[in-house]
């Protein structure tokens, strides 16, 4: 879906303060129209009657035409100023910004999938923000791994909680190896990360497990209430 844009300097601009209520409703419907179908500002004659609930308005359509919006010829009629003048996208422009879309799901879908995307060609995005999730070096910790959704937290449970990870909430290491260990150990490389997500924490703040439920870190315990969640 491609919308249209009404610029914001059109507010109190002379030439569209002068049209009519119904020559402005037949530039926004043409602008509308032109989006939609891509042509870039052209409305064939056999399309125009799409521009107004009451189909045709040939005043409305002059209005527009001595207000130099847009200018007629044998085929119909052509915004005039597409991508500069009326701010419009071109349906260039359009077809990028849905390739670079299709691409970045792609690339979404194969990184949840575990297929390796590294060796393909950098998709631009339109923020340097990344949204990427930063996978546990172990490889068991899942993207979606948090507190769960507010349904199942009220419920005292989560979908993404990784059970029995430690015996202790507040030890860094595994239930095989309470005192550490200097082998590599996922388990204990999950209890690590919740270690520091409840210390990272700030329990209180007018939070009620009896009526909010439990706010669940990965290990499967509450980090308001620090109980067990079974």
């Amino acid at each position: 879906m491609v919308d249209a844009r009404l610029p914001s300097e059109w507010l109190g601009s002379i030439r569209i303060d002068n049209l009519s209520d119904r020559a402005f409703r037949v530039l926004a419907g043409a602008l509308m129209w032109c989006n939609g179908q891509g042509t870039d500002g052209i409305v064939p004659l056999r399309y125009t009657k799409y521009l107004h609930p009451d189909g045709d308005d040939t005043a409305a359509f002059e209005e527009l035409e001595h207000a130099g919006l847009w200018h007629r010829d044998d085929e119909g009629f052509t915004l005039v100023g597409w991508s500069d003048g009326l701010r419009q996208s071109t349906a260039e422009e359009v077809q990028r910004y849905r390739e670079a879309s299709r691409r970045r799901q792609k690339a979404h879908r194969d990184r949840r999938r575990g297929i390796d995307v590294s060796g393909t060609t950098a998709i631009p995005r339109a923020s340097s923000v990344s949204h990427d999730v930063t996978h546990n070096a172990s490889g068991s910790v899942t993207a979606d791994v948090g507190s769960g959704s507010l349904r199942s937290a009220a419920n005292g449970k989560s979908a993404y909680v990784k059970r029995d990870v430690t015996h202790n909430a507040d030890s860094p290491f595994c239930r095989k190896h309470p005192d550490g260990t200097s082998d590599p150990c996922g388990a204990c490389a999950r209890a690590r990360t919740a270690l520091a997500a409840r210390q990272a924490t700030i329990p209180g703040l007018g939070w009620d497990c009896s009526i909010n439920g439990h706010k669940l870190v990965v290990d499967g315990t509450c980090a308001v209430c620090a109980s067990p969640i079974r």
